[in-house]
């Protein structure tokens, strides 16, 4: 699981827990379309975690409209 701070950082979830799961190769994101306006880099900060942390081969990314 990642987990996004209130001051945008990535984390994923303690290890102890991932040990328990098999290793996923695809991860979902959904972001509101708000976030991107005030975090431009977000989507490139989420790819990056992605595929260089957690190991990703595939990333979906929705992004949903503004309410």
């Amino acid at each position: 699981m990642v987990i996004q701070h209130p001051d945008g950082s990535l984390t994923r979830e303690p290890e102890q827990r991932q040990l328990l799961r098999p290793k996923k190769q695809t991860y979902s994101a959904q972001l509101p379309a708000q976030l991107l306006d005030e975090q431009s880099s977000l989507i490139d900060r989420l790819i990056d975690f992605a595929f260089d942390t957690l190991g990703a081969r595939r990333l979906e990314v929705r992004i949903r409209e503004a309410e």
